[in-house]
């Protein structure tokens, strides 16, 4: 009975999906396509340096952190979370709709196994129980990829005007349902999102269990092990103060007055890096396959 469920469960997704992808006028480009926010904003190679950012803030969530420790090998490849996280991401915004599709349906197909309990669970969850396609679980995770493409770009890159962020944010919605959030569950506006952001870190849900701890320790030997202390101040500088201070990462003014110098060093200098230097492969690639699929639907008769 169960089984038959996870079945149906995958089948829906996969049809909503393609109900979705069927409303996109050039398919090959994908669900955002070339003149999108997503497009612009993701293409940036930078954006590499907040990943632990949102790994963190992930398994800042009991449930989630749960979740890694029960159904994965963090353990012995913890390159492998950051890396899958990275990949999926890209090939959902610069693949194609059928790309796209597949990266989707492999991330929820996965995650129909990973549901359990948390041991010794904190008071302030609504249940010790978890389950990857828990909307409000989803929510968490997408919520901190879009915080930290935010802090990105405030930190590291040239920041946007309020406009382009809104128009960002939009696109966003439409990421949010491909991955299975319900339209209703995210906050309607950017402003109403980073108050539900500041709300969230900020309760006692958030709360640093034993086994995210031990996540968080494996993470910080990335790229390679003999990077940890400079791996350890990036995350520690860019993660929220309480965040910080809970996952144990040593902090103090001068961390920070070394950590604001270096970031406003980059960000200077990323004005003068031509901006196919700085560009994903997977940015150029999406956009050939999108102006030659454009080209042949333009020569159809």
């Amino acid at each position: 009975m169960v089984q038959r469920h996870v079945s149906d469960s995958i089948r829906h997704h996969r049809q909503f999906l393609e109900a979705q992808a069927a409303q996109v006028v050039n398919p090959a480009a994908g669900f955002f396509g070339p003149g999108s926010m997503a497009w612009r904003i993701s293409r940036e190679v930078l954006l590499g340096l907040i990943v632990l950012r949102a790994l963190f803030m992930q398994v800042a969530h009991p449930k989630v952190a749960q979740g890694v420790a029960d159904h994965s090998d963090f353990r012995r490849r913890p390159v492998q979370r950051a890396l899958s996280t990275f990949r999926s991401q890209q090939k959902i915004v610069f693949g194609s709709c059928e790309e796209a599709i597949e990266a989707l349906m492999r991330i929820y197909a996965r995650h129909t196994q990973v549901r359990g309990r948390v041991s010794a669970a904190p008071a302030a969850l609504d249940s010790p129980d978890y389950d990857a396609n828990d909307p409000a679980l989803l929510l968490w995770v997408y919520a901190t990829l879009i915080d930290s493409m935010f802090y990105a770009y405030r930190t590291f890159l040239p920041d946007l005007s309020s406009a382009e962020w809104d128009a960002f944010y939009e696109e966003g919605k439409l990421f949010a349902r491909l991955i299975g959030i319900p339209e209703d569950h995210t906050p309607p506006t950017l402003d109403d999102f980073n108050r539900w952001m500041s709300a969230k870190i900020a309760s006692e849900e958030i709360t640093i269990i034993p086994v995210a701890k031990e996540i968080s320790a494996s993470l910080l030997s990335l790229p390679v092990r003999l990077a940890t202390p400079l791996t350890s101040a990036l995350v520690a500088g860019s993660l929220p103060p309480s965040l910080r201070r809970d996952f144990g990462l040593p902090w103090g003014p001068t961390r920070q007055r070394a950590f604001d110098l270096g970031a406003g060093l980059l960000r200077g200098l990323v004005r003068y890096v031509p901006v196919w230097l700085r560009t994903s492969p997977a940015y150029w690639v999406a956009k050939r396959q999108a102006r030659k699929a454009e080209g042949q639907l333009q020569a159809r008769p």
